[in-house]
């Protein structure tokens, strides 16, 4: 193990490397699950602690260590926070592409309608050319709204088998 730094000589960026390098890559892949990250994340907390070497010259060891551990944990949890972020982002945007295909033009429409089978039909009709929600589909067929989706997703997955009749 390499001997402790003395705080007399001039503490550098290689000093530290070479001391807290291969314990903060393990550290990293054991939050990441992916050792690719886990070198951006060792990188990252070094670049870091370019900017504070004042700070980490007046630290004993142990108190290294714990900014080193602790920085590196804190880009990790930043990763994450803009990952859900990304994630949310992402369904928000899948939902309003999914809202936007309620609003088919009437031509594409009628073609559906003359192809599609008869118990797609009704609810088509009533999404699309009446303009009903799931919940007033539901309410007036007496089923629940949960169904009234399920139901779109088999008609969906039917006009995706079936588009090259209709196109």
């Amino acid at each position: 193990m390499p001997s402790d730094i003395s705080s007399e000589t001039a503490l550098t960026l290689s000093d530290l490397y070479m001391q807290f390098e291969s314990a903060l890559r393990r550290y990293a892949v054991g939050l990441t699950r992916d050792p690719y990250r886990a070198d951006d994340l060792v990188q990252e907390t070094f670049i870091r602690a370019m900017g504070h070497l004042a700070l980490l010259s007046g630290l004993q060891v142990p108190q290294r260590r714990a900014w080193f551990y602790r920085t590196l944990r804190n880009l990790f949890l930043d990763q994450e926070r803009a990952r859900q972020r990304q994630e949310v982002f992402v369904a928000q945007l899948i939902q309003q592409t999914e809202a936007m295909h309620n609003h088919l033009p009437l031509h594409i429409i009628s073609e559906v309608l003359d192809i599609i089978p008869e118990h797609y039909r009704e609810l088509l009709e009533r999404r699309y050319l009446l303009g009903m929600t799931s919940q007033e589909i539901a309410d007036e067929l007496d089923i629940p709204a949960g169904t009234v989706r399920s139901r779109f997703r088999l008609i969906y997955k039917w006009l995706r088998k079936h588009r090259s009749e209709f196109i």
